[in-house]
């Protein structure tokens, strides 16, 4: 006959033991029934060892059954995130036996496994693209993180939460700790934030047109140039086609031009879009009381880059709509210009649609690529 242990004492002589192990969502179970047959002299001192074993329902600790003094099968609190726990106490037969004082009681072990060498036992998370008319591009990531027994879950925040990606700013963060489990939930939201000119560029422009052919296909041409040491890598990257590049290694400016067919799905003739950008601080020049001396200039906030987009496009037969705002995180002024189709006009200026975009960044920007058209 088995001997069954727990929490460091004999509970009696088991007819029956069986356990099942299993995959869980949130770790692997363990689960023990066990069939004791209980002696005793007077069914006063039956009646009190079934009060013990009821006593000992929901305590968590060590679980052992063991055979001639070997160890048959030990489940350890150490090698579990829950439990062992004693979840039930069921008598079988309760009547019949109180005749030979004699009583059968079944106990329902349960425990959650947990691997030793990992402080996260279980993390699931979800991400979501949030998109509104005027208003930025937001990543929305929810999660859950379950631990190792012991563990404190804000030690592992950093961890489990998701890292702000490039060009985006951390709008939102919920965190929901659960030291008994432990567990740790998380709701965060990104924003997409202003992207000035490329790394590496000082100074740009470029126009970007697009027209309809004789054929009926779109030609599109980006044509502009960019100034710094990274100007040449930041054009080449720029557009895809037929491309002509000017370089001087002197002034570090490249003039570039690029030529190729798109499918633009607008119904419009023609197309053309400027974007400028202008980088201003706001500085205060105080002079000082002694002669021959400079003056001492004060910087103001931090340096702001503005932007314009700005372009016009003929539609065929109807006014087309106008493109997004490049820079929607940042947009101060909008303007949207739609002309009326008188009927004498030709077609390339009956339908004309013109748009002026003003942006202008909120602090200290990031280096990053305007998004693509």
């Amino acid at each position: 006959m088995l001997t069954l242990m727990f929490d460091g004492q004999v509970l009696g002589g088991a007819e029956h033991l069986q356990w099942q192990r299993q995959s869980a969502g949130g770790g692997a179970t363990e689960t023990w029934r066990a069939t004791l047959d209980l002696h005793a002299a007077t069914p006063a001192a039956l009646e009190a060892a079934v009060a013990a074993l009821r006593a000992l329902a929901g305590r968590q600790a060590d679980l052992a059954a063991t055979a001639g003094g070997a160890t048959v099968r030990r489940l350890e609190v150490a090698e579990c995130r829950h439990g062992p726990v004693l979840e039930a106490v069921n008598e079988q037969d309760p009547a019949p036996g109180a005749a030979h004082n004699r009583r059968r009681v079944v106990l329902a072990f349960n425990a959650t496994l947990q691997d030793a060498d990992s402080a996260v036992q279980l993390h699931s998370r979800a991400l979501e693209v949030v998109t509104a008319a005027g208003v930025p591009v937001r990543v929305r990531a929810t999660g859950r993180g379950v631990l190792r027994r012991g563990e404190d879950p804000a030690a592992h925040e950093n961890a489990l939460l998701p890292a702000i990606p490039g060009g985006y700013r951390r709008v939102k963060t919920a965190v929901t700790r659960d030291t008994q489990e432990p567990a740790l939930a998380y709701e965060t939201e990104d924003e997409r934030v202003f992207m000035p000119l490329p790394a590496g560029v000082e100074d740009g422009h470029y126009v970007i047109s697009e027209s309809a052919q004789a054929d009926g296909s779109v030609l599109r041409m980006t044509a502009g140039f960019f100034v710094g040491a990274g100007a040449m890598a930041q054009a080449l990257a720029l557009g895809g086609g037929e491309r002509t590049l000017r370089s001087n290694p002197f002034t570090r400016r490249v003039d570039f031009e690029y030529r190729e067919l798109v499918d633009s799905g607008q119904g419009q003739l023609a197309l053309t879009e400027t974007l400028s950008f202008t980088t201003t601080r706001r500085v205060i020049d105080h002079p000082l009381l002694a002669p021959n001396t400079p003056a001492w200039r004060q910087q103001v906030g931090t340096a702001q880059t503005e932007i314009v987009q700005q372009g016009s496009a003929v539609g065929r037969g109807r006014h087309v709509a106008p493109p997004a705002p490049r820079y929607a995180a940042d947009l101060l002024e909008r303007h949207v210009n739609y002309s009326v189709p008188q009927p004498g006009l030709p077609d390339d200026k009956r339908w004309i649609t013109a748009w002026r975009y003003v942006s202008r960044t909120r602090g200290p920007a990031l280096h990053r690529p305007p998004e693509a058209p």
